[in-house]
């Protein structure tokens, strides 16, 4: 990835549990108001821990994913066989030369393509693997939003500067896809307000201030429409036409 060092994936997911998402998640929410049940394969691109494979797993596809961490191909499988989802093929290959025989059902990633310069490359490369008929997803951070930009400047910079703000841009997203064929099923901003911050060394003012946001996002501000401005996420959910 351009904007991170494999090796801090690497010592991030080194001993990281293994989790379901929980019902609250604005992306298993996101994901579950958009698509079906259905027995087709899902690839997941980046897919390690796995938490957002499980949604789809719960939807009946069968699990497919590549990532370049260790654990990928043996922990993640053998924990989502356990969990009684349907399990198909995992490697540890980069994406630019992951050349797989068949396209998939859905395609997605998350938080992935705007680690990179090429992003849009990184999109059209998601585009290639999906069937005709298919699904293809994506979602990364919104740290473009004029209010969620000021937040992670302020207490989350290292974080921050690992991503690829120009990659943010949901309308180049729609232009892209619906130029090589692709339907827009939802192509916007979801998450209502949330603000989350990477591990970092922080001064005693900067950590009050965070509690405080995230105590008001508890009792009120996750309540606030879905805005440009301060939801979370970006997504596009689009159909291979």
């Amino acid at each position: 990835m351009d904007f991170v060092e494999q090796r801090y994936w690497d010592k991030s997911y080194k001993d990281i549990e293994l989790t379901v998402l929980g019902e609250n998640d604005p992306i298993k929410k996101w994901i579950e108001s958009h698509i079906s049940k259905f027995n087709g394969k899902c690839l997941e691109i980046g897919c390690f821990p796995g938490g957002i494979l499980t949604i789809f797993g719960e939807l009946g596809y069968e699990l497919h994913g590549i990532d370049l961490t260790p654990r990928v191909e043996v922990d993640l499988p053998r924990w989502l066989k356990l969990k009684g989802y349907r399990v198909g093929q995992f490697d540890r290959i980069d994406i630019l030369q992951f050349s797989p025989n068949e396209q998939y059902d859905i395609v997605s990633s998350f938080g992935f393509i705007e680690h990179f310069s090429d992003w849009r490359g990184m999109l059209l490369k998601h585009a290639s693997l999906v069937k005709k008929g298919g699904v293809l997803i994506i979602e990364t951070p919104n740290f473009r939003g004029v209010i969620q930009r000021f937040l992670h400047l302020a207490f989350d910079k290292k974080n921050y500067m690992r991503h690829n703000i120009d990659s943010m841009k949901i309308r180049e997203w729609r232009r892209i896809v619906e130029e090589i064929g692709f339907e827009i099923i939802f192509c916007g901003y979801f998450g209502n307000f949330l603000f989350w911050v990477d591990d970092d060394e922080r001064n005693w003012l900067q950590k009050m201030l965070i509690n405080l946001i995230q105590s008001a996002t508890k009792r009120c501000l996750k309540y606030l429409p879905n805005n440009r401005m301060y939801s979370p996420c970006c997504g596009l959910i689009c159909k291979k036409l």
